[in-house]
């Protein structure tokens, strides 16, 4: 609250200006009446607020499964080549509640209340954020010489890469902006009123970040190659198979992070009775859990059957699975540097017994 007060022991003077400017309006109250005024807040250049409540969800499916098949009868020849190349990108990206970024070179000052300059707005998020993906690789190769003087050859090639992780942001405070300043000054008065602030002056903070719910990220993958090559009496059969496949699921889960404060931002009054702060970390908070479930099955079959003729069976697989998870929850922001907070409250008191 502010309180403008004639602290004089003279009586009002009927003739004097008895208005004053509060927060940018006309005050049409008496300054001698011991009344509170609660002026609006001074602010400038300072980032929204972002808030999400309910359930983010993300269901991703996906399945190669190429057939490569080579037959041959009695005095013949089959060749059958296959080649694939995959990129399934299923890669999700879920944000809920993120506070906007504050300004750069503001300046928030009027006549009493708070004051409050490039600052971060605050994200809060209440709910859950879940992705679940679903990744099946099952290639097939065969080859098969079913007579005498049968030649069979298949051969298969597959490049596969399944991009199924997830990004998970919940309860966000944006950053504080720089070069920004908050203060109060005081109106044109009379001779012998003071004025006295009590608002909080703030200049560049980062705003804070809360998060409640659970994060919920549940990968599975499946690579189950098969190649079989099989000879019949006086037949020759080839299968040859080679897959190259990238399961890439890893997560990145964050939550209820402070807004980074902001540098060389100014809060300061001369005669202030609230809080001056400024490049100030915003407060991370985050309640409930963070789930991360990886599943990776990997089973190749490679069979040859020499049924009184010739079999060959070649398989080659070149598997990488990333099913990596970043977890972060409930990190307070990194105050900003060359920032000056000054509150000359000192003076109050040379004010009123001077």
């Amino acid at each position: 609250m502010t309180e403008t007060r004639v602290l004089s022991e003279e009586a009002p003077n009927a003739n004097s200006n008895q208005s004053t400017i509060a927060g940018g309006h006309l005050a049409l109250v008496p300054t001698w009446l011991p009344l509170d005024i609660a002026p609006a807040q001074n602010s400038a250049g300072n980032g929204g607020d972002g808030t999400s409540l309910g359930t983010i969800g993300s269901n991703t499916l996906a399945m190669f499964t190429p057939s490569n098949a080579a037959i041959a009868g009695s005095h013949t020849d089959a060749d059958a080549l296959q080649g694939n190349h995959a990129l399934i990108n299923q890669h999700v990206t879920e944000m809920g509640g993120i506070g906007g970024e504050g300004g750069n070179g503001n300046v928030a000052g009027g006549h009493g209340g708070g004051s409050v300059a490039g600052g971060g707005g605050d994200g809060t998020f209440f709910g859950g954020l879940v992705s679940t993906d679903t990744a099946v690789f099952a290639p097939l190769n065969l080859a098969v010489a079913a007579g005498p003087g049968s030649s069979a050859t298949a051969g298969q090639a597959n490049n596969a890469a399944f991009l199924q992780g997830a990004t998970q942001i919940g309860g966000v405070g944006g950053s504080g902006g720089d070069h920004n300043v908050a203060g109060n000054t005081a109106p044109a008065q009379q001779q012998g009123a003071t004025f006295i602030f009590n608002g909080d002056a703030y200049a560049g903070h980062g705003g804070d970040g809360t998060f409640i719910g659970s994060m919920v990220d549940v990968n599975v993958a499946v690579f189950s190659p098969i190649n079989i090559a099989v000879g019949a009496a006086g037949g020759d059969a080839h299968a040859t198979q080679t897959n190259n496949v990238i399961f890439d699921q890893g997560g990145v889960q964050i939550a209820g992070i402070g807004g980074k404060g902001g540098g060389f931002n100014l809060s300061s009054d001369t005669i202030f009775t609230g809080s001056g702060a400024s490049g100030g970390g915003g407060d991370g908070y985050s309640n409930g859990s963070t789930v991360d479930v990886n599943i990776g099955y990997f089973h190749p079959i490679n069979i040859a059957v020499p049924a009184g003729g010739t079999a060959e069976a070649d398989q080659l697989n070149h598997l990488l699975v990333d099913q990596h998870t970043l977890q972060i929850g409930g990190i307070g922001g990194a105050g900003g540097e060359g920032n000056i907070a000054e509150a000359n409250a000192a003076l109050i008191d040379d004010v009123l017994h001077g």
